[in-house]
């Protein structure tokens, strides 16, 4: 029997191998790679309830994906810092729109609460330059390569196989259908197959000349390190940048990047260096706003590639192509997104009961 076949094993193809674990068909995952090496490796893997723009529907996927986690940070198969969000406000303007949206992310049934400057002495921010911040006190940051390994060994133990260091370099259409891919170890059948490729989804989709609006964004990430241990939640400002307190005495800081607008399609495999104006970014907005993270030290530093869609919104479902399925464009959000997304696709793939408005709220075809 042909079996479905997923490009990518980041979390999202690992999710999704995990949810097909128990198809009739076999399911095969192709990673080009190491499992997780790629956008995955990049993430500061934050699980959030924050949301920039109130969006019912995306709250409630992140809920779906939270009843998974939950059972398994529980019993400490994954490991979860609950560290909180921070979302600042530098001017009077930024704090009412913060405070609406508090209230909407509240109305959705996420926990949030706006403080006022004073209380953000507590959290390491200097409340003399600010003007108030979302604090979402139930967001904290996952380990992707955990993720990964629990669904994989799931999903390895019910017969699905996993092919790392092995590209796909084809997809094969016949009659406008799917019928197989063509990998660097060989051709092989397929009944379906999945775009999870991350960053790669674009190149993925061109081969079976689909055109879905795609674009990607470099996501500089530094690692301060301190002698004495400190507490930081995660830290974001209105410009993009943001800290993310990690362990015992580290941070990361970053930067979400252009937005699609000003994005453009990128190599995944390029070469990417952070800009020496970024450091100079950093350590200005430590020395401004944040006195907890005075006297750091950089130890280490990466730079991320992000998918992005033009409404922000992941891209999962069917396409255009029969039996060509995508799950990609997850906008920095695949940690939170995962069980969620894997659940869904899953669910299309095999037939099975899916709702409606996610389905819609997903689908390709709203780009059409």
């Amino acid at each position: 029997m042909d079996p479905v076949v997923i490009i990518g094993g980041g979390v999202i193809g690992a999710s999704l191998a995990y949810h097909l674990r128990d198809h009739p068909r076999p399911v095969v995952l192709y990673e080009r790679n190491a499992l997780g090496s790629g956008t995955s490796a990049d993430s500061v893997a934050l699980f959030v309830w924050h949301q920039s723009s109130p969006d019912e529907s995306s709250h409630n996927l992140r809920a779906r994906s939270w009843e998974q986690y939950e059972p398994l940070v529980r019993d400490e198969t994954l490991s979860f810092e609950q560290i909180g969000t921070l979302d600042v406000a530098k001017t009077d303007e930024e704090a009412e729109n913060l405070q609406s949206l508090t209230e909407d992310i509240e109305e959705f049934g996420a926990e949030a609460t706006f403080l006022e400057p004073d209380a953000l002495s507590d959290h390491g921010i200097d409340p003399t330059v600010v003007a108030g911040a979302m604090f979402t006190p139930e967001d904290g940051y996952l380990d992707p390569s955990e993720i990964i390994q629990h669904y994989i060994h799931e999903a390895t133990d019910e017969g699905v196989t996993v092919e790392t260091q092995t590209a796909v370099t084809d997809v094969v259409t016949e009659d406008g259908r799917v019928t197989g891919v063509e990998t660097e170890a060989g051709n092989h059948d397929a009944a379906a197959v999945v775009n999870a490729a991350g960053p790669w989804a674009p190149t993925v989709n061109d081969m079976v000349d689909i055109s879905l609006p795609f674009r990607h964004n470099r996501g500089p990430v530094v690692v301060l390190q301190k002698d004495e241990s400190f507490s930081l939640p995660f830290v974001q400002f209105g410009d993009g940048m943001y800290f993310r307190g990690e362990g015992r005495n580290q941070a990361f800081a970053g930067d979400f990047g252009a937005s699609f607008d000003d994005a453009e399609l990128l190599n995944p495999a390029g070469a990417r260096s952070i800009p020496h104006e970024f450091y100079l970014e950093i350590d200005d907005r430590i020395q401004e706003a944040i006195p907890r993270l005075e006297g750091v030290e950089l130890v280490n530093e990466w730079v991320g590639v992000r998918t992005l869609t033009p409404d922000g919104v992941p891209t999962v479902g069917k396409t255009e192509v029969d039996d060509f399925y995508i799950a990609a464009g997850m906008n920095g959000l695949g940690v939170t997104l995962a069980p969620a997304v894997g659940e869904f696709l899953a669910g299309v793939i095999t037939g099975g009961s899916v709702d409606d408005d996610v389905e819609s709220y997903l689908s390709p075809a709203r780009f059409s």
